[in-house]
């Protein structure tokens, strides 16, 4: 039976039998995790498990022995959310303020492949969207996201119109989905993904002091 388990670094005791890895799972839900936080990985012997998550993280009933090397990592989602918004309001703020050179290339180029130049920036718009889909997923329910989903819905429009005029190496119609599609929905996303941080920031500030009291000294608090 399991001895010890590895959460966020750190060599846990095990005190109580436990036989597969869904009571490992369990059994740290339940005694060292904290209400504001979730299970975001789990690796045993070196290898990744997939999990599920639906309120309660399920996991593939497999067998623990004493050497197991069962390592947890766990995360508050107000943490990841704020790191994700991070990374997407910088990104489509730095598009936003690049397109019109972008534009104004892609308007004189006379090639049948995108310029060399511009790949990148095309990458990105791909990695805008994937980001997007992310953080919509994680928002605390709390967070009202109208607006990040009414610039995702435009921005996708925009992209599937671009990657027509692409594949058809209609150059100037690239440059005018740039320009008229793009560019004002990605700067409007930077100044709301601002404002979806903030009430983020309240959210967290707003953390019942009794639940830290109830934490404080309990085994939940290794994982701070």
């Amino acid at each position: 039976m399991l001895k010890r388990i590895t959460l966020n670094g750190r060599r846990i005791p095990v005190p109580v039998p436990i036989r597969d890895l869904p009571e490992a799972v369990l059994w740290v839900q339940k005694h060292l995790v904290r209400p504001d936080h979730a299970i975001t990985r789990i690796e045993l012997n070196g290898h990744d498990v997939e999990m599920s998550n639906d309120g309660e993280c399920h996991v593939e009933a497999l067998p623990l022995e004493e050497g197991s090397d069962l390592r947890i990592k766990v995360d508050s989602p107000h943490e990841i959310s704020l790191q994700t918004l991070d990374v997407l309001r910088n990104l489509s703020s730095v598009i936003g303020r690049n397109l019109k050179p972008i534009a104004v290339q892609l308007w004189e180029h006379k090639g049948l492949r995108l310029p060399v130049e511009t790949v990148a920036v095309f990458d990105d718009f791909g990695l805008m969207q994937e980001l997007l889909d992310h953080v919509l997923l994680l928002l605390d329910k709390r967070v009202d996201a109208t607006n990040v989903i009414a610039f995702q819905n435009a921005l996708n429009k925009a992209f599937t119109a671009l990657q027509y005029a692409v594949q058809t190496a209609d150059w100037k119609a690239a440059a005018k989905v740039l320009l008229n599609q793009v560019e004002t929905p990605a700067m409007e996303l930077a100044n709301e993904l601002t404002s979806v941080e903030k009430v983020i920031f309240e959210l967290v500030a707003d953390r019942s002091p009794d639940r830290t009291r109830k934490n404080f000294g309990s085994p939940a608090a290794a994982i701070r």
